[in-house]
């Protein structure tokens, strides 16, 4: 349980800086610019405002989730641009963030979850060995738990490895999103 709590505490502490370096990756990305390995910790000397930024997110997604989880969903997808927004701005406070991801979802949100959706193949295939794993060690040390759980998440790893291909490209997939939402609208070209 202590382990539990003490990678929650980090998660939440380092977490949103890295969160805001993996943006920042995939926005040079999806750029077209240089995306190096040392983007990821460009934003190390931002953990006050990584924090202040998750922190946020949870309070308010679970302040809405009180509500029904409907809410708390629709929210989540309000506010899922922050840290995207928050890379490319480090001016802005983690709340001013959270406004203006609010404000570029204004209509977009069903677009993400759309992007989301597509998604639920490659996550369905990813999941399969991992469950299947999981159900075979269950299956044979019905007898030992513990023996059983830990074979478990020693397997969790290479069960789970489809994941290390799929997240990135969702994330660089978010990247592109957020990209063709904040675009400047081109004014139509004029006939000649």
């Amino acid at each position: 349980l202590a382990g539990i709590v003490l990678w929650a505490v980090l998660q939440l502490i380092v977490g949103g800086a890295a969160q805001l370096g993996y943006a920042h990756f995939n926005l040079n990305l999806v750029d077209g610019k240089d995306a190096a390995i040392s983007d990821l910790f460009s934003q190390k000397d931002r953990l006050w405002d990584g924090f202040c930024m998750k922190f946020l997110q949870g309070l308010y997604i679970a302040l809405w989730s009180l509500l029904l989880v409907i809410p708390g969903i629709v929210k989540t997808y309000s506010y899922a641009m922050t840290p995207y927004i928050m890379s490319e701005h480090p001016s802005l406070t983690a709340n001013e963030a959270i406004t203006e991801s609010r404000r570029i979802m204004n209509g977009n949100k069903w677009r993400l979850f759309c992007l989301d959706f597509s998604f639920i193949g490659w996550e369905l295939l990813c999941s399969l060995p991992l469950y299947a794993g999981g159900f075979l060690v269950l299956k044979y040390f019905t007898g030992s738990e513990a023996m059983a759980i830990s074979l478990v998440l020693l397997l969790t790893i290479p069960l789970s490895i489809g994941f290390f291909f799929v997240r990135p490209y969702e994330e660089a997939a978010w990247a592109t999103f957020y990209r063709d939402i904040t675009a400047a609208p081109t004014e139509p070209d004029e006939a000649y």
